[in-house]
């Protein structure tokens, strides 16, 4: 008995050591909770006392693209044609120089340029953003990817944290709703600092799916940014089937001479190449043309027959696909031009039916604060059977200020002026039958000056002067009355625009324009003043909303002859993507209002979100990438109010707008907006 209550005594005393040893980690582990863990991860960036105020790198990139599948429709992607035909595999390496600023890639230079693919080029170029995540940004990935690390994606995310070592902790991270902007990963953590120590997240946009592995810098600034990372990615698209990975390496110690640019040296490759070359790539470059047994670059690829070599390489390459390049002895000029013949460029509005868009655009870099640029901006509507065209020539002498001089030439929509066609009917003898006679439209062809210079933040101010030549579209009937058939104006101009919180508030326009007679042929006088006011309001997770009012007025206008032409109210007749003109454009309006009051005012309204409405729904909801509600206001003569109600979506595919119209508060139509967003940021 007694040695029984002698066990039941020791073995009390031991339970009380072992509890009140192992109380101190039970009572530190209660103040390191799960949320405080959290809150430190996300105020990691504002702890860094440094500013990533812009910094020089050397990073060391290489690539490998596997074909699984392929067919035709893969010459037309972007940056996809040469991998679209001959071999299935595909590898290189590129060494860089490139400029740091605000956590992204302002400046790159490339010196070395190793790899297969023929002439050198570029494949899958919209992966290349990927390679450096922003985890403590709002989005990790150019305005894309809304990131679990910062504070106010919070409620977006489930986090999972479980203690590693006595230093380090895992949090898990996945999305509350399934959205191509969200990811779901794990990141291994400092426990003291919240630095984030290690990451990888996988997740699914434009097409492709991606798994991205990156470790963090240790110290500084630095630990904002990755040391490497790793991308493994597969991109589906109509049967197509590409398999791509890339590893990088950032802060390499070995500086080249400023003066090698895109070199293909192997030789120099290989002294400077931060790891081992794995195996794969070994067997591609001694598969492909035996790269092993030169020294200074990769044999290119021998065709087989000449006219493959101009069908494929030049014809092809430039009708199918984006064509761009770099011209003058510094590669001071740059010149880009979208696909000629490509499917991709069109789109569809109730009004103009489908519409081919083309566009070109070039730039000439004289200094760091001088430049000239091109711009050609065309369409043609296969309903109106009309070619819409602009084409501005900027040169720009002081960029600090802003400060340019332009010249434009374009023509506009067709025009409508009633009171031409009265005095026509009026003037002449009842016989002909006006009624069957388009008498009322207009073509019209104008040029413009203008010089713009910002004195401050503040304020801008911008003389110039515009010459319209419009032409009767039915020339007949003009004729019968012995009238003319084109007219003409010209106008000087001025707009002052003030900013109160400089470029990131709300903008204030005022337009100034008066016409004058007998310039250039002129033959009408008016006067017309416009105000405008705009503010886009940036939010949290890439959520926004879009502000808009202006009005416009004549204050006199010629007797015989005037058209009610407005500089902010008019419609767009070269329809854009949806980050061109869906806000603030009303989608329904039939084109003869722009032209047919003597004033008007106007208001816009738009919010957009990625997680709005169908975001929501199962499914579906994987694929939305922003979503829109409008409202648009309209009082002009006859018209109180005109209102259109409107719901818009864009998608990895396409964009799509859903509209209503009220006339006056009665029902006044429904249309739709569709338009190809494929490829848009390839």
């Amino acid at each position: 008995m007694y040695i029984c209550r002698v066990e039941v005594i020791r073995n009390i005393i031991l339970i009380l050591f072992v509890a009140f040893s192992i109380k101190p980690y039970n009572t530190h582990a209660e103040t390191i909770s799960d949320s405080l863990i959290l809150q430190r991860v996300l105020a990691y960036k504002q702890s860094v006392s440094e500013e990533l105020k812009g910094i020089h790198t050397n990073v060391y990139i290489r690539y490998y693209f596997k074909t699984n599948k392929r067919n035709i429709t893969l010459m037309a992607i972007p940056s996809m044609y040469e991998i679209s035909r001959g071999r299935r595999e595909y590898a290189g390496e590129t060494y860089s120089n490139i400029y740091i600023k605000d956590n992204s890639i302002s400046e790159a230079t490339r010196q070395l340029n190793i790899g297969t693919i023929p002439h050198h080029r570029n494949a899958m170029t919209t992966l290349l953003k990927y390679l450096m995540p922003n985890i403590y940004n709002v989005t990790i990935l150019d305005n894309q990817i809304l990131s679990p690390f910062n504070s106010n994606n919070v409620k977006l995310y489930k986090y999972d944290i479980t203690s590693l070592t006595d230093n380090r902790y895992e949090i898990v991270f996945r999305p509350k709703l399934h959205n191509t902007q969200m990811i779901s990963g794990s990141a291994v953590i400092d426990k003291f600092t919240g630095r984030v120590i290690r990451i990888q997240f996988n997740g699914e946009y434009d097409m492709v799916k991606f798994h991205i592995n990156v470790l963090m810098g240790k110290q500084g600034i630095y630990s904002l940014l990755p040391k490497t990372c790793d991308i493994d990615a597969v991109f589906h698209f109509v049967g197509n089937k590409i398999q791509a990975s890339y590893h990088s390496v950032y802060d390499n110690p070995v500086t080249l001479s400023d003066t090698i640019v895109n070199s293909h040296d192997l030789k120099l490759m290989n002294e400077i190449r931060p790891d081992t070359l794995p195996r794969i790539f070994k067997d591609i470059y001694l598969k492909y043309d035996s790269i092993y047994n030169r020294t200074d670059t990769i044999v290119k690829i021998k065709e087989n027959k000449r006219w493959d070599k101009v069908l494929w390489n030049v014809l092809g390459d430039h009708i199918i696909n984006r064509t761009k390049g770099n011209f003058g002895s510094n590669d001071q000029g740059a010149f880009r031009i979208s696909p000629i013949l490509n499917p991709l460029e069109l789109s569809y509005s109730g009004r103009k039916g489908i519409t081919y868009k083309l566009k070109i655009n070039g730039s000439y870099n004289f200094s760091l604060n001088k430049n000239i640029s091109l711009y050609l901006n065309s369409g043609y509507s296969f309903k109106q059977h009309q070619l819409y065209f602009r084409m501005p020539i900027r040169f720009t002498y002081n960029k600090t200020r802003n400060g340019y001089a332009e010249f434009e030439i374009g023509n506009g929509n067709r025009i409508t002026n009633s009171s031409i066609v009265e005095q026509i009917k009026n003037e002449t003898l009842d016989s002909i039958n006006w009624d069957n006679m388009n008498l009322d439209y207009f073509k019209d062809f104008y040029f413009k000056f203008k010089a713009n210079y910002d004195l401050s933040d503040k304020w801008s101010i911008q003389p110039g002067v515009v010459y319209h030549k419009r032409s009767a579209v039915d020339k007949s009937g003009f004729a019968q009355a012995n009238r003319p058939t084109k007219y003409y104006s010209f106008a000087p101009s001025l707009q002052i625009q003030f900013r109160p919180y400089g470029w990131n508030g709300p903008i204030f326009t005022t337009d100034y324009e008066r016409g004058i007679k007998n310039v250039l042929n002129s033959s009408m006088e008016y006067e017309r003043f416009e105000f405008d006011a705009s503010w886009k309001k940036q939010f949290h997770s890439l959520r926004a909303i879009s502000l808009r009012v202006g009005s416009g007025f004549y204050t006199s206008k010629s007797q015989n002859s005037y058209f009610l032409d407005y500089t902010n109210f008019r419609e767009e007749n070269i329809p854009g993507g949806w980050n061109d003109d869906w806000t603030g454009e009303f989608q329904l309006l039939n084109s003869n209002w722009y032209n047919a009051s003597e004033y008007y005012i106007r208001t816009n309204t738009t919010y957009e979100s990625p997680l709005m409405l169908l975001s929501r729904i199962p499914y579906v909801g994987r694929f939305m990438e922003i979503e829109r509600i409008y409202i648009n206001t309209l009082f002009v003569e006859h018209l109180h109010p005109y209102v259109e109600y409107g719901y818009g979506f864009t998608n990895r595919f396409f964009s799509m707008g859903i509209f209503l119209a009220t006339r006056n508060a009665d029902f006044e139509g429904f249309g739709c907006r569709f338009g190809f967003e494929l490829f848009r940021d390839w």
